[in-house]
């Protein structure tokens, strides 16, 4: 599933190439991919120019112009969850997984999705350009005080915490792993087990790492690419997700793998131990 490194890197592609372009159609093979529905999404596009791509956690928002001075303006939410892909690619021959064609004038814009989860809603006139209400703070931009407050109420692993959306939004499985390897926390930790020192070394660790992935356009493992088709360049930097045992590439200890409410974490039991924080 794409995370925030991922996102943000289609939201600048987006926005560079096409703010201030006019958005001149939309061709849906698939329109239940469409919220509330495609014939409304189609009038509140099409004819209209695009003022600005923004990104909060694992969303993304399209902001469209009036279509004249005294217009409202309409935006759009895409997610793409699991495997949706937005991108631009010179003669790209669509296949069966494209749902979706944006033009911009020449400029054609591609939605693919393997298993079709992703959506583009349409938001409510007037609305801003909010993620759900469930969905909590950017992780780039929540404040540490702030972030503590949400995450100390919690008693569970760490690791879940960090992947629940209503606490920080944007970290996935990845990330996760990254950071709390970076910091030199296990997962399995809580946070009252914690000084607070310790999780303000976490905190910074979480935005390194997803800084760090922001620079490197994302991690690609199977379905992820930019908004020009290229996979992301941060897979080859990862420390411990996707590498059990494997070599630690501090200490040499095989990373381990364990299975927390359905998903993996990936970790050196060493540089990572239960009772011992560095």
């Amino acid at each position: 599933m794409p995370e925030l490194p991922e996102v943000e890197t289609i939201a600048r592609g987006l926005h560079d190439l096409l703010v201030g372009k006019r958005c001149t159609g939309l061709h849906a093979g698939w329109k239940k991919l469409f919220e509330p529905s495609f014939a409304a999404v189609n009038r509140a596009v099409v004819g209209r120019l695009l003022t600005d791509v923004t990104r909060h956690g694992k969303y993304l928002f399209l902001e469209f112009g009036g279509f004249d001075d005294a217009g409202k303006p309409s935006r759009l939410m895409l997610h793409l969850r699991m495997t949706g892909q937005i991108f631009t690619i010179a003669d790209f021959q669509p296949d069966k997984h494209v749902h979706a064609r944006f033009s911009f004038g020449e400029q054609n814009i591609w939605w693919r999705d393997i298993r079709k989860f992703g959506r583009i809603a349409l938001l409510k006139e007037g609305a801003k350009a909010d993620p759900p209400a469930n969905i909590g703070p950017d992780m780039l931009k929540i404040g540490f005080t702030e972030w503590l407050r949400r995450l100390s109420q919690r008693q569970a692993p760490l690791k879940n915490l960090l992947l629940n959306q209503q606490i920080a939004s944007g970290i996935g499985n990845i990330y996760a792993d990254e950071a709390l390897y970076r910091a030199g926390i296990h997962p399995l930790t809580t946070p009252f087990s914690l000084q607070a020192e310790e999780l303000k070394r976490l905190f910074q660790s979480i935005r390194h790492i997803l800084r760090l992935a922001i620079r490197y356009q994302g991690t690609t493992f199977s379905d992820f690419v930019d908004f020009s088709g290229r996979p992301g360049n941060f897979r080859r930097r990862l420390q411990v997700y996707g590498r059990t045992n494997e070599a630690c590439y501090r200490c040499g200890t095989p990373i381990s793998r364990l299975k927390l409410a359905g998903r993996s974490a990936h970790f050196c039991p060493v540089c990572q131990s239960e009772t011992t924080h560095p």
